[in-house]
């Protein structure tokens, strides 16, 4: 396995001790991280990990930021932000490598396996599958498109997805799987772009006249 695969894994393996607790409060509580407003999102040892996290963010709802916090201090119990360290060629890559890693383990805390799960059996690689993480993790499409996509960072995966509204591309995601576009993109005939992706309207609810795209093999 990769060393993404074995953080996400870690990741899986803590979140189970926990219930797979999706409320951000509760998980912080449960795993006995204090939580408290300050200057900026962070997360520290002191030698006891507290996260700290902005008026605006820490008074929000919104639940991704939040668990990027968690996974930061999950990467560094785990160990793998020792290793990432050991392996990056410089600071700005190592910080890189480690926002990537508590974005990826942010969309599982906040999606865990069970509930992706759930949705791939129920819609498949779908489009379906999206939305349904989306309303039931109640995040964004953007999100709720890289669980799916990029799901346990398996390195033979072939999964792709993609946002667009009216004739521009909103978002891409993609694992292994070349698409001819890219954000900003105008495709007017989404359809004929992408022959083999499956299509479903987006609910008005999320924005006006978008379309969300899924391939997989």
């Amino acid at each position: 396995m990769s060393l993404g695969a074995d953080f996400l894994h870690f990741v899986d393996r803590v979140h189970a001790q926990h219930d797979y607790e999706t409320d951000f409060w509760h998980l912080a509580a449960s795993l006995n991280i204090p939580v408290t407003p300050g200057p900026y999102n962070s997360t520290v040892s002191l030698p006891r990990t507290v996260i700290t996290l902005e008026e605006g963010i820490y008074h929000s709802d919104r639940t991704f930021v939040k668990m990027h916090e968690i996974s930061h201090a999950l990467l560094r119990d785990s160990g793998i932000e020792q290793e990432l360290q050991w392996q990056c060629d410089s600071p700005e890559e190592f910080l890189a490598q480690v926002e990537a890693y508590c974005n990826y383990g942010a969309a599982q805390l906040q999606m865990p396996n069970p509930l992706l799960d759930r949705a791939t059996r129920r819609y498949g690689l779908t489009p379906g599958a999206v939305l349904h993480l989306a309303e039931a993790a109640g995040t964004t499409i953007p999100i709720a498109m890289r669980r799916v996509v990029y799901g346990r960072l398996e390195p033979d995966a072939h999964r792709a997805a993609f946002l667009t509204q009216r004739s521009y591309v909103k978002d891409v995601a993609s694992a292994n799987v070349p698409l001819e576009f890219s954000v900003g993109s105008r495709v007017p005939e989404i359809a004929l772009e992408v022959p083999t992706a499956k299509l479903k309207r987006v609910p008005e609810a999320y924005g006006s006249r978008m379309t969300l795209g899924t391939v997989a093999w």
